[in-house]
């Protein structure tokens, strides 16, 4: 059996192309004016937000994080909001718990607003509101949102996400279809590291670099960190673990893959420290520094393949490998998409990507698995055929007649005469050229003993002389015994089993 991974890898690579460009279907959404909002201090009643208190801003750039406020915006509503029957929700994706107006009328609470930490009951991540039928108008609607966030451990340049009015649904539908495509991109980098770790039980296991399984599994673990706030509703402050969480997975990541191909290029220790030291410096200082999550990751594993696209093209240019040639071009694709990309590469994008970079090195280990195994097949034919040789060499004094009793009769036979045996309880059937056939008393065994080294098992039940092999072809009948058969000299065939069939070829061709 020979492998056939770059087939498999251009259906994945089809696949997550089909799964990339579903993600464009978005959902029906009324979002408020985010370039131009109304943020004052906080306070237990509604405050005039023409107090020069106020100021005007975006909505992105309004920040409740270890403190209380209030925004006002404008939600523009056109005729067919109105027209609709299906009810309605006004949606808030914020780190902070909240407390939403909507033309004058509360809509709710998310958690306990409070102007201090102590009375603060944090609210979740991504709520809704219902919106009781004819409170929404056509033309300009008033938003007013209460705000506080107190209970977060990561300071974060943007807290809030959105807000909008759509269909009341679950909050988590807001991200449409992409949490099931990111759990198919899931279930493929799954599948794929299990196929390895299967690989690396079986006798190739030394030709599987472990390194390559712990990429995949590390690429795993933080795809299901990314994946929990499409399925999940969680309170706020859990939003700071889930994005170190995923922060520290996009490290390992990055510094895993480098050291998996300073391992893959075989350097000694001196030189995959003095690569591994500085860009572990570098990376650690820049994604420290670097102003918000989505370049934080992107700075975190694009670093280090960078460093590696360094190694593997020395590598080439010392020992023009083109597997270092590969290499080198998939991580400068792969580095060079996540520069042009940086604005969404903090999405299904960035894990289509990484799975895309994990297909290719495994493409690459699955053509060397083939190429291993064919090789050991005709290690195994080679090895076949010198034991056949050696056999006929000991053999060399090997009696030249067989003599069978059978009750008060003693007969001698040339051993010439014999093409191939078969086991018969006690005794072993001896077929003869020109179609006789002679009883020996004893096991195949100790009857191989006294055969010349032409002669071959190849089924439990079965001897056969090679040289009166004229071709091999395997069993199509599945109801016979037998995977393979050997058609002999005088018409007859010999069945083979699976077990022996390697060996047998090997000795015959």
């Amino acid at each position: 059996m020979q492998y056939c991974g770059y087939q498999h890898l251009r259906v994945v690579f089809c696949t997550l192309l089909l799964l990339v460009s579903a993600n464009s279907l978005a959902l029906d959404w009324a979002h408020i004016n985010y370039q131009q909002i109304r943020v004052c201090p906080g306070g237990d009643v509604i405050p005039n937000f023409e107090d020069d208190a106020c100021t005007t801003q975006s909505f992105f750039s309004a920040d409740p994080q270890g403190r209380a406020i209030w925004i006002e915006a404008s939600l523009h509503l056109s005729e067919r909001w109105q027209e609709g029957a299906e009810p309605l929700a006004f949606y808030l994706f914020a780190k902070a718990s909240s407390k939403v107006y909507l033309n004058g009328r509360l809509l709710g609470t998310n958690g306990r607003v409070s102007l201090d930490g102590e009375h603060e009951l944090a609210g979740r991540m991504d709520t809704r509101f219902y919106v009781p039928p004819g409170l929404t108008k056509a033309g300009e609607n008033r938003v007013v949102i209460q705000l506080s966030s107190y209970q977060s451990i990561l300071r974060l340049s943007s807290p809030l996400h959105l807000a909008a009015l759509g269909k009341y649904q679950n909050s988590t539908d807001y991200f449409g279809i992409e949490p099931y495509m990111q759990l198919s991109v899931l279930c493929i980098l799954f599948l794929g590291g299990l196929y390895l770790l299967i690989l690396r039980l079986s006798p190739l296991r030394a030709k599987i670099p472990s390194g390559l399984i712990w990429l995949i599994g590390i690429a795993v673990v933080q795809l299901a960190v990314e994946q929990l706030r499409g399925w999940y509703s969680y309170l706020y402050p859990l939003h700071d673990v889930r994005l170190v969480l995923i922060l520290v997975c996009a490290m390992t990541f990055g510094f895993g893959l480098l050291v998996y191909l300073l391992r893959l290029c075989q350097f000694d220790t001196k030189v995959k420290l003095s690569v591994l030291a500085p860009v572990i410096g570098l990376t650690s200082t820049l994604v420290f520094f670097s102003p918000g999550f989505d370049l934080k990751t992107t700075l975190a594993v694009t670093i280090p393949a960078l460093a590696g696209v360094g190694v593997t093209c020395w590598y080439y240019y010392r020992h023009q490998s083109s597997k270092a040639l590969l290499f080198a071009v998939t991580l400068c694709v792969f580095v060079v998409a996540a520069m042009l990309s940086l604005q969404s590469f903090h999405s299904l994008l960035f894990y289509v990507m990484v799975t895309l970079l994990l297909g290719v090195l495994l493409g690459m280990h699955i053509r060397q698995l083939g190429e291993l195994q064919i090789q050991t097949m005709a290690d195994q034919q080679a090895i076949a055929k010198l034991q056949v040789k050696l056999a006929q060499l000991n053999k060399t004094g090997t009696q030249q007649y067989l003599t069978l009793t059978f009750g008060s009769a003693t007969e001698r036979i040339d051993v010439g005469q014999v093409l191939w045996c078969r086991a018969a309880g006690d005794y072993v059937e001896l077929h003869l050229d020109g179609g006789g056939e002679r009883l020996y008393s004893g096991s195949l065994k100790s009857l191989i003993d006294k055969l010349p080294g032409t002669f071959m098992q190849v089924h439990r039940s079965y001897l056969v002389d090679l040289d009166k092999v004229r071709r091999i072809a395997l069993n199509k009948d599945k109801a016979e015994s037998g995977y393979a058969f050997l058609y002999l000299s005088d018409g007859n065939r010999v069945p083979v089993s699976r077990r022996l069939l390697g060996q047998v070829r090997g000795a015959i061709e």
